[in-house]
């Protein structure tokens, strides 16, 4: 798992950003941890992939669970008092209203360079927590959680890099809609995402005349086949969740919905690799 910040939010006047002149008042999240190892990629136009888990008052009482995706700019303030990287979570405190030095849980997983083609991942190989010390029993108690978003990642990421991106966002919209308890919402993106394997899947070519898969499973017509009917029985069993009158998903149905997509994403990605 990447690393668990969980650090005040700050309302700071930022005068200079990377050299550049900007003066402007920001809420920000420093990002100490991540520079001490990762100041190479902290430069410039980079910003990072991060999940906002919880949101926690001056009294460290939870007062908010967000569970979002983020795409967050890194700031490099150069002059006065706070001086420093941070990531600008400005949007975000405005449109939740969340007050100055509140403490934000935040995952971040990977650094978006500059010409957005590439995603870098931070700390891919170990779980590292940058917390106050009043804040990391409660952090620690939810890391469970965060590693499994962690693994959503990692599993989305992978099938942007073979050109799956419309079911990685399906995916990860899926989970985040999971996480907030719309289980409606997120049986709706997992159906999209069986969809998107099955018609993936079900692409066919002529090779000396006869017809078969364009991508074979363990070079198996027969297990292809297989497959892809299984994903079209998984997409009409995942329809009838909530999608018909009289119809509605349950929390046993979202759970047992995201369990069939992670276990069959799980699977289609090591073939696939």
């Amino acid at each position: 798992m990447p690393i668990v910040i969980a650090q005040p939010m700050k309302r700071v006047h930022v005068i200079y950003n990377f050299g550049e002149y900007v003066r402007k008042s920001l809420f920000l999240v420093p990002i100490k941890e991540i520079v001490s190892r990762y100041e190479h990629r902290c430069v410039k136009n980079t910003i990072g992939r991060c999940y906002i888990s919880r949101i926690f008052n001056e009294k460290l009482r939870l007062v908010s669970r967000p569970r979002c995706f983020r795409v967050l700019d890194i700031i490099n303030s150069t002059m006065g008092e706070n001086q420093g990287f941070f990531l600008d979570l400005t949007e975000l405190a405005n449109e939740l209203s969340i007050p100055d030095g509140y403490i934000l849980e935040i995952l971040a997983l990977a650094f978006i360079m500059e010409t957005g083609d590439e995603e870098v991942s931070i700390f891919p190989f170990e779980t590292r927590i940058d917390a106050t010390e009043e804040i990391l029993p409660q952090v620690e108690q939810e890391l469970k959680a965060l590693g499994e978003i962690s693994n959503v990642f990692e599993a989305t990421n992978f099938l942007k890099n073979i050109g799956l991106g419309e079911i990685a966002n399906e995916m990860s919209d899926g989970h985040v809609r999971f996480e907030q308890g719309d289980y409606d919402g997120s049986i709706k993106a997992y159906r999209k995402v069986i969809e998107g394997f099955r018609n993936f899947l079900r692409e066919k070519t002529v090779e000396e005349g006869t017809q078969t898969y364009k991508r074979l499973i363990d070079q198996s017509m027969n297990r292809t086949e297989n497959i892809v009917t299984f994903l079209s029985k998984t997409y009409s069993l995942l329809s009838n969740f909530g999608e018909h009158y009289g119809t509605h998903a349950f929390d046993e149905e979202g759970i047992f919905a995201r369990k069939l997509v992670e276990s069959i994403s799980e699977y289609l990605a090591k073939k696939l690799k």
